[in-house]
């Protein structure tokens, strides 16, 4: 039986895109199944998606056609997330496109939280607009942080966190830029930021509507995932090889596998030690 002290949350995760020692740590490890699998038991449930995987023909993967942005709150939404990031070199456009063929490299994404806490926000154009492009307000969220001589522990919201330095607020724990943006690399079109806002508003468009589109920005962020100094070579060949995992295998029950993923919190562990250092001089 489960441990009562662990907490599962509703995932969605492409498994037959994992290598084979990804995927068994995955299932063992980072999901809680009652009863918890074995190792032989991931093997075999990878070893199904895999072949599933496999038995693809070479993938038309080039990136899904631009479309024009005439509605108001886009166009309205687009030209101020320009004004903002004004200057700022990793930002190349906004696009609008259909989501469904943008390759993915994030193999897994929590469904339970996607719904819970994106879902309303994202319902509506205008929504989306506010929500995953020029941000809702939550920007500056407070931070409880516990300290010490030599160490600091933050609790955060979610992962999209980095500790940096620089003027005029020397360190500083700052959150990640929340707009939902893509990278071109090739012919395609790789979703780098933003799984959850996207599962959410695909979620909450009707399956036969002529428009779903997603208004998101182009930039240059991902870039180093497919470059060759990429220290991921594998993930680098599976994002540009024949059969690249795209968005829209979250919503195929063939290649997605729903999941009792570990429930976690994120913690920014910070720590401090003096170090002697031969001195040439």
């Amino acid at each position: 039986m489960p441990q009562q002290n662990i907490k599962t949350i509703e995932a969605r995760a492409l498994i037959g895109w994992m290598d084979r020692d990804q995927a068994v740590k995955f299932l063992v490890q980072d999901c809680l199944f009652d009863p918890p699998f074995a190792e032989d038991q991931a093997l075999e449930i990878w070893e199904k998606y895999r072949c599933a995987v496999q038995r693809l023909p070479p993938r038309n993967a080039t990136a899904p056609i631009r479309i024009p942005i005439t509605d108001h709150h886009e166009s309205e939404g687009k030209a101020e997330f320009l004004r903002r990031f004004k200057g700022a070199t990793n930002i190349l456009d906004v696009i609008k496109v259909d989501p469904m063929k943008l390759v993915v490299h994030q193999l897994h994404i929590v469904t339970e939280r996607s719904l819970k806490h994106h879902q309303a926000s994202v319902q509506s154009r205008n929504g989306w607009i506010k929500h995953s492009l020029l941000g809702d307000g939550s920007q500056n969220p407070q931070i409880n942080i516990q300290s010490g001589m030599n160490f600091a522990n933050a609790q955060l919201p979610h992962a999209e966190f980095i500790f940096s330095f620089g003027p005029p607020n020397g360190f500083q724990i700052q959150q990640m830029a929340r707009h939902v943006n893509v990278t071109e690399f090739g012919d395609r079109l790789l979703l780098w930021a933003g799984y959850h806002r996207s599962f959410a508003r695909m979620v909450s468009i009707a399956p036969d509507a002529i428009d779903r589109s997603l208004v998101v920005a182009l930039t240059t962020d991902g870039t180093f995932k497919v470059s060759p100094a990429s220290p991921n070579q594998g993930e680098r060949e599976m994002l540009t090889g024949e059969r690249p995992p795209f968005f829209g295998d979250f919503f195929n029950p063939v290649f997605f596998m729903s999941v009792p993923l570990r429930k976690k919190r994120f913690e920014l562990q910070i720590r401090a030690q003096i170090v002697p250092i031969d001195d040439p001089t």
